[in-house]
């Protein structure tokens, strides 16, 4: 009887040890997953941002372009105008745009 006590507090302790890497385990995979996901956040917010600076750009330059008095610009245009500067600004940031977005999430992220 006494040899299965041993036995018992040694399978207990396993356990207990297994058990406890097991929380380790998944402490560090989801720590690994909620960097995944700030990073995933930090590159979108990046994208955004350089969205942002794009769109700005391009109404920028487009007001530097005469307006034509044959063509006069009505609010119509204007705001089809504007959205198209979204969509381009946009496209333009998802495929690496200027490479400000890159630059902005190495700073933040403390990279090189």
């Amino acid at each position: 009887m006494s040899d299965l006590k041993p036995m018992g507090a040694a399978s207990t302790i396993f356990q207990l040890q297994a058990s406890r890497a097991d929380r380790t385990l998944s402490t560090a995979t989801s720590a690994a997953r909620r960097t995944a996901d700030s990073d995933a956040d930090l590159k979108a917010a990046s994208r955004q941002f350089e969205s942002l600076l794009l769109n700005f750009m391009l109404k920028e330059m487009r007001a530097t372009v005469p307006e034509s008095a044959l063509f006069p610009q009505s609010m119509a245009d204007e705001i089809f105008t504007g959205m198209l500067d979204e969509q381009i600004a946009g496209e333009m940031a998802q495929n690496g745009g200027i490479g400000i977005s890159r630059m902005i999430f190495n700073q933040l992220k403390g990279e090189k």
